[in-house]
């Protein structure tokens, strides 16, 4: 079994990079370079880009990139049903890559050796005053309403029609495991959904790093990124109010996982979410069993809209 560490990126195909590469530096990540009609743009933390958008006719997810343990992993990588073999990846940052397939047909890109750029300055949190624990003093702070920085991919939510065989595969192929997984309201065995997270046994991993859920065909639902804190996330979401993009939920905080969000829809209407204060556990908590009901979605915030449930583009 391999063992994948977190995700890398994602390549999207888009009706126009330009566009969608303006939109996503709004967003938050910054540019990186062109190779032909692709744009690459990355966070704030080494990694040399998050985000591909590629030139395309028929927008879509392309390829979401996990990062593997070693290449011995790259190598073992090859024995899964229907993989490549191992090849050169042509992007920033050079490395290799083992293409496979979640059973519905999604691209996944398991990667090794991708080399690090030189990591952005990284806006400092901001230091918060609690009611019974006082941390600022003497000082005020008044944060600039600028892009929310992002700083890495965090996770990546797809839609399949069989959500079981394809947790199952994570589960048997990627070395991945469940957090929680998500019933039919009412049903003891029905599963639609099961956030999934990477095993690094001691080591803290993000509550999940790709969530699968039910869909009439294979489809992303979003895409998250991580941002320094909960302030970060309202101004960003100011900045991009002011530049008049178009809003799709928040801000709120989700209950699995816990993190406090804002949703956007891109250029070609896929969903985009800045996240922060996440859950991170080890290997060692247990996974838990929900129902899959609205009060599972948020703790607070905007009442969810209609559309998060829809696994298609909003065009």
């Amino acid at each position: 079994m391999i063992k994948v560490r977190g995700a890398k990126y994602v390549v999207y195909g888009v009706s126009d990079p330009a566009k969608t590469s303006r939109f996503m530096e709004d967003f938050g990540l910054a540019p990186v370079a062109w190779q032909g009609e692709s744009a690459y743009l990355r966070g704030a933390l080494p990694a040399p880009y998050v985000y591909v958008a590629e030139k395309s006719d028929a927008p879509s997810l392309k390829a979401f990139g996990l990062e593997v343990e070693s290449a011995e992993d790259l190598a073992r990588a090859t024995q899964i049903d229907g993989a490549s073999t191992i090849h050169d990846l042509d992007r920033p940052g050079g490395g290799q890559v083992v293409e496979v397939f979640l059973p519905g047909g999604i691209k996944l890109e398991l990667v090794h050796g991708i080399a690090d750029a030189a990591p952005l300055p990284i806006e400092a949190p901001l230091v918060i005053n609690e009611g019974l624990r006082k941390a600022r003093f003497n000082a005020a702070q008044r944060p600039a309403r600028v892009p929310a920085q992002v700083l890495r991919l965090g996770h990546v939510v797809l839609g399949v029609p069989d959500p079981v065989a394809a947790k199952d595969w994570a589960v048997r192929n990627l070395g991945m495991i469940v957090s929680d997984a998500m019933l039919v309201p009412g049903s003891k065995d029905d599963f639609v959904g099961f956030f999934m997270r990477c095993d690094r046994g001691r080591t803290p991993c993000d509550h999940h790093t790709l969530l699968i859920t039910q869909a009439a065909s294979p489809s992303v639902h979003h895409i998250a990124f991580e941002v320094q804190d909960i302030d970060t996330v309202f101004m960003g979401h100011e900045w991009m109010k002011g530049a008049e993009h178009r809003p799709h939920w928040g801000v709120g905080r989700h209950v699995l996982g816990s993190q406090v969000f804002g949703y956007w829809w891109d250029p070609d209407g896929f969903r985009v979410e800045h996240y922060a204060d996440g859950d991170v556990y080890d290997s060692s908590v247990p996974a838990t069993t929900v129902e899959g009901t609205h009060d599972q979605l948020w703790a607070w915030g905007p009442e969810v809209p209609h559309t998060f449930f829809q696994q298609t583009r909003e065009t």
